[in-house]
């Protein structure tokens, strides 16, 4: 007879026992483990012990010396240690009247291990913020790991420096090298408060810093004349005129980098560029990114003459053969189940906005979920031109809501007025749409981009119909590029 218990050992047989101790069966000692019990007829046996016991096992010691079973119990009775006394408060927390002396970073070090309770006690303040912090969490359907991280974030700093005065920006964001640390949600947080420092360096909007760090990059001579440059065609130059959004001049600067970066190994300033080094440069690229670096190049060098920097345009009269693209149609094979294979219920409502209704990567990610009639299967697109109604189908309304669904079990309180919402937007308070990244990742992983799939919807549109005006009205083109799609999916109609 033998047993396994849940320690894994095993026990010993009635033969087993009868050779090593045959008195034991009758005469059980105090102490000894009671593990398994044996029926004989007639005969009512002790519980058998493991052969070997594990060495974190509390019954081992009594094994060992089974007359001080008295001592073991008391052992076991004796209260536990006492609770750890409190912290005592911060020595460096912030005094709301004392000025700065000179500026200097938190380094947040030291903290990148150890637990919360050897940090500084918090100030009844700063305990108010932290529930406050936890609270405003459950109520915006934060997840546990959410919740915990930013509580604790702000724990560390408040148990430093206090909540009686704003922290620097610079300060929190420093904290992100310790880990578990939330540091967005916890600016957030205190930025309603009015308890952040904004820090100069990250002022303005992403798109802005990324072109400043371009700049920075280059050598200080070119890159103060791209500073210039960025002022002129912000409408900030000796003549005024219409201004260039950020975003385009970011696209601007991504194509001049790889020149400029390498003009900088052998000049010093852009008077040396001649037109020959245009050219070069032109000639070095494929078609397609020639074309699209000469206009940035003509905006760079027409913005320094204007400013009396340079004294010749270098890309006068410069030009590229035209080059006419039309849209090219998707192999079946990327298209079969293309729906069933993006996953997530937010991925397939975007994967059908595209591929069924044709609406374009920007314009997805700014639908409101009030511009939304389910019952009447209606989705209002705002677009520069106009309102388009888009008419969902069969189809199109269940994804949508699945979706809805999904969205109301994980962010039920969530105040975003988009349609489509991530972990990160449903719970910031200024409501931003989801990132252009997230619908480049979805359809990354299809093999497929969203503006390749939108060509290849209107192009089969422009099968059927071949009216460019219904193009226009239906995806919001201009002219131009309906007539290219026409023209596209009707050959025969081309000019001669």
């Amino acid at each position: 007879m033998s047993h396994v218990s849940r320690d894994g050992l095993c026990r010993p047989c009635l033969q087993v026992i009868r050779s090593q101790d045959p008195g034991w069966v009758l005469r059980p000692l105090p102490g000894r483990p009671l593990q398994l019990g044996f029926l004989l007829p007639g005969v009512r046996l002790p519980r058998a012990s493991s052969l070997l016991l594990p060495a974190n096992r509390k019954d081992k010691l009594l094994q060992q010396a089974p007359g001080d079973v008295t001592a073991a119990r008391q052992a076991r009775r004796q209260p536990p240690d006492r609770q750890r006394p409190a912290q005592p408060l911060s020595p460096h927390l912030v005094d709301p009247a004392q000025t700065v002396l000179f500026d200097a970073c938190r380094d947040w070090s030291c903290l990148t291990a150890g637990t919360l309770d050897q940090l500084p006690s918090l100030t009844p303040a700063a305990g108010a913020m932290v529930g406050e912090l936890d609270r405003q969490a459950r109520l915006r359907g934060w997840n546990k790991a959410s919740r915990n991280n930013g509580t604790k974030t702000l724990r560390i700093l408040l148990a430093w420096i206090g909540a009686s005065a704003p922290v620097p920006e610079a300060d929190v964001r420093a904290l992100s090298s310790r880990p578990g640390t939330t540091i967005r949600r916890v600016l957030q947080f205190l930025d309603e408060r009015g308890m952040v420092i904004p820090d100069p360096a990250r002022q303005g909007t992403a798109v802005q810093r990324t072109i400043q760090q371009r700049i920075q990059a280059l050598p200080e001579g070119i890159g103060g004349e791209l500073l210039q440059w960025v002022k002129v065609v912000r409408g900030e130059g000796r003549r005024a005129h219409r201004e260039l959004p950020f975003a385009t001049i970011r696209s601007y600067l991504n194509c001049l980098y790889p020149v400029l970066a390498a003009w900088s190994q052998h000049i010093a300033s852009l008077r040396e560029i001649t037109g020959d080094d245009v050219q070069a440069a032109l000639d070095e690229r494929p078609g397609v990114t020639a074309r699209n670096l000469l206009p940035a190049l003509r905006s760079l060098f027409r913005a320094l003459r204007q400013e009396r920097i340079i004294f010749r345009d270098p890309t006068r009269g410069i030009t590229l053969s035209a080059m006419r693209r039309l849209p090219a149609p998707i192999p079946t094979d990327l298209l079969r189940g293309l729906i069933d294979r993006a996953g997530t219920p937010i991925a397939k409502l975007t994967v059908a906005l595209v591929a069924i209704h044709g609406l374009g990567k920007k314009e997805t990610t700014l639908l409101l979920l009030d511009d939304l009639d389910l019952s009447r299967g209606h989705l209002l697109v705002r677009r520069p031109t106009g309102r388009h109604t888009v008419y969902l189908d069969e189809l199109s309304r269940t994804l949508v809501t699945s979706w809805l669904l999904e969205r109301h079990r994980h962010w039920p309180l969530t105040g975003n007025p988009h349609l489509l919402v991530t972990q990160q937007t449903a719970v910031a308070d200024a409501g931003p749409p989801i990132a252009l990244t997230v619908m480049d990742a979805t359809f990354a992983r299809l093999g497929l981009s969203p503006s390749k799939l939108r060509q290849d919807r209107i192009l089969d549109e422009a099968r059927h119909t071949a009216d460019p005006v219904h193009l226009m009205r239906v995806f919001g083109l201009s002219a131009k590029p309906a007539m290219n799609y026409v023209q596209a999916a009707h050959p025969e109609r081309r000019s001669k």
